[in-house]
């Protein structure tokens, strides 16, 4: 149950601290006071996104703070998955600062916001003023029949084979897709394929044939100059540079052994000699090799015209990017041939998917039925004891032909508020008035507090179009409500006000010109006087004060 509510720069609200009893509570106040600013609060606190229009002051941070009481233990587990302290007596608060952020926490522990609504689902159930107009929503009244099922996670089973399913459908398009281009560039691909491949491309060739070719048309200038390096050598005329060196050797060979020195320098040239006449017959050996073959030089330049040829047509500058392209090419041509088979494969489990959706929605289909009747039997009664003894509630659970998250079912609900010949009924959103609305409404509340643990119920002006004796049934219904739950209403009707355990007011005050909204609960005294303005306006008649005494004596 709520146990407490503080308030801090929250709209009208500049601070507020309330402690909320066990059972039936009721908040009134002036059109305007703030009755609904509460309502907001705790949204707020529990999950609904706001912004910084909520801030009284744009300076200071707003600041709503709920602490709850955890009745069992149910809840424990959802503390522990979250690496939250699990206490009893839990509080949830929340921060929105003048910069926009947000900030949740649970018992002092920050949580996402999605964090928060998993708590909330589980500990209060909030009627807003809109949450009666929903009703005559189709899927409102879907999701309310589910609520009944008799096993609570038949929908969230259906809902995860149906997602699969989906899933899986959009695989098959994309691979429809990938087919389609696939086909389309298949004859193209192929032919880039076939046009490398034939090229039979090595990654280093290009390095030797470029080499080869450089080699080739210089043949007469490296010739020129390898025989001049000969004639150097080795000449007839004396002035050559293996004669000039055997002539050093011969001289230092004469006074090497004077000086360790001169045996050294001589050794030396003595292994110059040797080494220059190494490079003198290899210089010899590679000129009598050298020729120039023409048909070479033409077949090198032809291998490589068509490299550059390939290198500009995909864009890129080596032999290895042009064989990287050959293997993707492959690939796709692969894909190609297999994405055939694949889609064949995902039809086949797509076709089981259909088969068991339609197993589990005729499944569904049943228990939303004897769950339609379950709720139509537990309603009508509550109806006929708020004065709709004749009403007629039908929840036709009708089942389609294409399969949605919710299966095949769409739900209607049926209503008469009245005795006719034929019994007719009409869709209720044709038929049904502001009051019978508002009756129905909580009807359908009452079955879901019988039927659930929701500890705290909050209604904001469920009791609107409604007055006279029909509003003192309502507030017994209210009354009965809060035998096992935490009950508070939000009310302009002195009948609900009247027959609560604990009456607070919403009322504003102007201080320094600026417009505050508070909250008090009210003693016996201010009770009745309240009552009674509820009754009489501004001005308390003695009238009213009788009325008001006799309404809080009933």
């Amino acid at each position: 149950m709520l146990k407490s509510l503080k308030i801090e720069n929250y709209t009208l609200i500049k601070e507020c601290n309330i402690s909320f009893p066990t059972g039936f509570s009721v908040i009134t106040g002036e059109t305007g006071a703030g009755k609904t600013i509460l309502l907001g609060a705790l949204s707020l606190v529990l999950g609904q996104r706001a912004d910084t229009s909520v801030l009284m002051d744009k300076e200071k941070k707003c600041i709503v703070e709920a602490v709850f009481l955890l009745e069992n233990d149910d809840l424990q587990p959802l503390f522990l998955d979250n690496d939250i302290d699990y206490d009893k007596e839990t509080i949830f608060r929340r921060e929105i600062l003048p910069s926009g952020k947000s900030r949740c926490f649970v018992n002092d522990t920050p949580v996402q916001l999605s964090i928060v609504k998993q708590f909330a689902n589980n500990l209060v159930d909030i009627h807003s003023q809109s949450s009666t107009i929903n009703l005559k929503d189709r899927g409102f009244q879907l999701a309310f029949v589910d609520n009944f099922l008799p096993e609570v996670n038949a929908v969230n089973d259906y809902r995860r084979v149906y997602y699969d399913y989906k899933n899986l459908g959009k695989e098959i398009e994309e691979l429809k897709q990938q087919e389609i281009l696939f086909n389309r560039d298949k004859s193209y691909n192929e032919f880039l394929f076939e046009e490398l491949a034939k090229a039979n491309l090595k990654e280093d060739e290009q390095q030797t044939l470029e080499q080869q070719v450089e080699f080739m048309s210089n043949v007469q200038e490296i010739k020129d100059n390898i025989n001049s390096s000969i004639f150097l050598f080795d000449n007839d005329n004396g002035n050559n540079l293996l004669g000039n060196l055997i002539s050093v050797k011969n001289l230092l060979q004469n006074i090497s052994s004077y000086d360790n020195k001169l045996q050294e320098i001589y050794s030396r040239i003595d292994s110059v000699l040797i080494e220059m006449k190494d490079v003198f017959s290899d210089l010899n050996s590679f000129n009598d090799n050298i020729s120039f073959d023409k048909t070479l030089l033409d077949e090198c330049n032809e291998r490589l015209d068509l490299i550059y040829s390939l290198q500009k047509k995909h864009g890129v500058s080596s032999i290895k990017e042009l064989i990287e392209i050959k293997e993707d090419l492959d690939k796709k041509l692969q894909m190609t041939s297999d994405i055939s088979s694949v889609l064949d494969k995902k039809q086949k489990e797509k076709d089981k998917y259909i088969k068991q959706l339609y197993s589990l929605s005729d499944e569904l289909h049943s228990k939303r039925i004897a769950s339609a009747k379950e709720i139509e039997s537990k309603v009508l009664p509550l109806l006929s004891q708020m004065a709709m003894k004749d009403a007629v509630l039908k929840i036709e659970v009708i089942k389609g032909e294409e399969l949605t998250e919710n299966g095949l079912d769409e739900v209607r609900f049926l209503f008469n508020a009245n005795k006719t010949k034929n019994d007719s009924l009409s869709d209720m959103s044709k038929v049904i008035s502001g009051g019978e609305l508002s009756r129905l409404m909580l009807a359908l509340k009452a079955v879901v507090a019988e039927r659930f643990a929701m500890a705290t119920m909050l209604f904001d002006e469920i009791d609107t179009g409604i007055s006279g004796d029909i509003a003192s049934k309502t507030a017994d219904i209210m009354k009965s409500i809060a035998d096992n739950h935490q009950v508070i209403v939000i009310t302009h009707l002195v009948q609900v006000a009247a027959k609560a355990k604990t009456h607070f007011k919403v009322y504003k005050q102007t201080i320094q010109e600026q417009t505050y909204s508070n909250i008090k609960v009210l003693d016996k005294e201010e009770r009745l006087q309240e009552i009674a303005q509820m009754i009489s306006g501004d001005k308390i008649t003695k009238e009213a004060l009788a009325n008001a005494k006799t309404l809080l004596n009933d």
